[in-house]
């Protein structure tokens, strides 16, 4: 069976990344069959360079989809809806995608139709050049890519950033894809409601995509509590359906993480007092929930009052 692969790319305003993206792209071995640009209402010269873009393409299906902006979720959606190909691959418009990819999942697939393959990732700062490879992610991801996946993704075992997955299409219109009030955090949801229909998968150990990481906490500052609301009625709709009823066990662990890790995000942006709310709304699921390091850095807001 040769399978096919749509590359969908969400856009709003990443002129300063497109041009690398479209490199990515056009640098494959083998062509993707489609590739959806979805411009979500961008201000910028977005849409100016896409249709540069297409106009030159004379491989595979490339096309442009203009829509007024209602975020990442929302862009992704439109782009699937409109693909017609076996397999997707979601690409931020700051990500690239290395020359083997789709040549190489096109393999793997013929011979293992999976609903999810995954890898890996490297990431970069400024220039997609300079790749650093995510060992530690990558040995968890190695570890319990083979254990249940709802657990893995609460317990963050797994790292699946989306460009790293190749889906199978009719499983992401089967689950509904991403939630479009979910405005932070879509693929957290998403990896939560996927897992839970219990998948085929397969995890490749060779990384062959890469995702642009900001060193620096400004833009994060806006987003901890856009990210907790997000993950909290994430949480809440998950275990809030009686069809999940068998991960009740997780209840407290995921809630306790949560707040956990907006604790941390608190910490890394020197809300001190942001740091010690999370951390003891967090603490009636259970002491044991938290990491020896939150603790103690705990005790060290303590001491700065």
């Amino acid at each position: 069976m040769n399978n096919s692969i749509a590359v969908i790319v969400p856009v709003y305003n990443s002129e300063k990344y497109l041009n690398y993206v479209f490199d990515s792209l056009n640098k494959q071995i083998e062509y993707p069959d489609e590739i959806i640009f979805v411009n979500d209402g961008s201000t910028d010269k977005s849409e100016e360079m896409i249709l540069e873009f297409v106009g030159k393409a004379k491989l595979g299906k490339n096309i442009l989809i203009n829509q007024p902006n209602g975020g990442t979720s929302s862009a992704c959606n439109k782009g699937v809806e409109k693909a017609i190909s076996d397999y997707i691959i979601i690409l931020g418009s700051d990500d690239i995608l290395l020359p083997e990819r789709i040549k190489s999942d096109k393999a793997l697939l013929n011979m293992n139709g999976v609903e999810l393959l995954f890898r890996p990732s490297y990431t970069f700062e400024e220039s997609p050049n300079k790749l650093n490879f995510l060992d530690k992610k990558h040995n968890l991801n190695k570890k319990y890519s083979i254990a249940d996946g709802v657990e893995s993704t609460i317990k963050r075992r797994i790292h699946i950033p989306t460009n790293c997955a190749t889906l199978k299409r009719t499983k992401w219109n089967e689950i509904g894809g991403y939630k479009k009030e979910i405005r932070f955090s879509e693929d957290f949801d998403f990896w939560l409601r996927f897992f839970a229909t219990k998948p085929t998968i397969q995890y490749e150990e060779i990384p062959l995509s890469a995702y642009r990481f900001a060193r620096n906490y400004q833009s994060k500052s806006k987003n901890v509590e856009l990210k907790f609301r997000s993950r909290l009625q994430t949480l809440s709709d998950f275990f809030g359906n009686e069809k999940n009823f068998e991960y009740k066990h997780l209840y407290n662990f995921a809630f306790a993480q949560l707040h956990e890790a907006m604790a941390n995000d608190s910490w890394a942006i020197s809300k001190l007092e942001d740091f010690k709310f999370y951390y003891l709304s967090g603490i009636s699921r259970g002491w044991s929930n938290y990491s020896i390091k939150t603790h103690f850095r705990f005790l060290r807001a303590l001491l700065k009052r």
